[in-house]
């Protein structure tokens, strides 16, 4: 098998990072943690766990990804959120693509949500997949502030692999109402530094329209309240990314 590194970027995640490195350690024993100044135990949670853990002040998610990219032993990198656990059948579609190596240049994740201890099975977030195994000597991160993205080219050839990265997300969901609030700040600074403009369509018949792609044509409505509660939080983030931006 051809072996890869995993590299996660940190903060104050000492309650979910233990399980992110148990999973991660049935694939590699290079598993490389970026800590931005935890105040908590998740450093020291990491490195009895076995990861080599790296401190390293925030620069912006794609610097953070990186740099734990460029201190990892092997050339291909597995990125994983300190609030991510790879999945057992996941483990070994991973193992099968890398045996003896692999015929793709990146590789694409699906992924599952567990939103407040619940799996979301509908809605906005699904289907929802992630290209989060790739060569670092060909690509990396891209410098986006709000979404980080890899620097894919079309040229690229990448690989669907089968199973779940299940995301365990916010644990309340006043949680994800603060997050949102944080991540529509972040986009309309960005949009201003690109000189965009926001406009009444876009502030008021955007988030209405997005509530009811996810709500009623994704059938968030199946999920019960959380499919409700997200449904309703994606529309807000729409609203006021739009609204911060005017």
């Amino acid at each position: 098998m051809t072996p890869l590194s995993a590299v996660i970027i940190t903060v104050n995640q000492e309650k979910k990072i233990l399980k992110t490195i148990e999973a991660l350690k049935l694939l590699t024993d290079d598993i490389v943690v970026v800590d931005s100044g935890s105040t908590d135990l998740t450093r020291k949670v990491a490195r009895a766990a076995g990861a080599k853990v790296l401190e390293h002040a925030w620069e912006g998610y794609s610097a953070q990804k990186n740099f734990g990219n460029a201190w990892a032993k092997h050339d291909w990198i597995l990125s994983v959120d300190d609030d991510e656990v790879i999945s057992q059948e996941l483990v070994e579609s991973i193992r099968k693509a890398f045996t003896p190596a692999p015929d793709a240049d990146a590789f694409d994740l699906p992924f599952r949500t567990v939103f407040s201890g619940k799996l979301i099975r509908f809605g906005g977030w699904n289907p929802e997949s992630h290209v989060r195994i790739f060569n670092k000597k060909q690509i990396q991160w891209n410098t986006d502030a709000v979404h980080e993205g890899l620097t894919l080219k079309t040229e690229h050839r990448i690989k669907k692999l089968s199973s779940y990265v299940y995301h365990y997300t916010v644990d309340t969901p006043e949680q994800f109402a603060a997050k949102t609030d944080r991540y529509s700040t972040l986009f309309a600074e960005k949009g201003a530094r690109l000189g965009k403009k926001a406009n009444l369509v876009k502030l008021f018949l955007s988030p209405v329209f997005r509530f009811l792609v996810e709500y009623i044509f994704k059938f968030g409505f199946l999920d019960g309240y959380y499919g409700w509660f997200i449904a309703k939080e994606n529309a807000r983030y729409t609203y006021l990314k739009y609204k911060k931006l005017g």
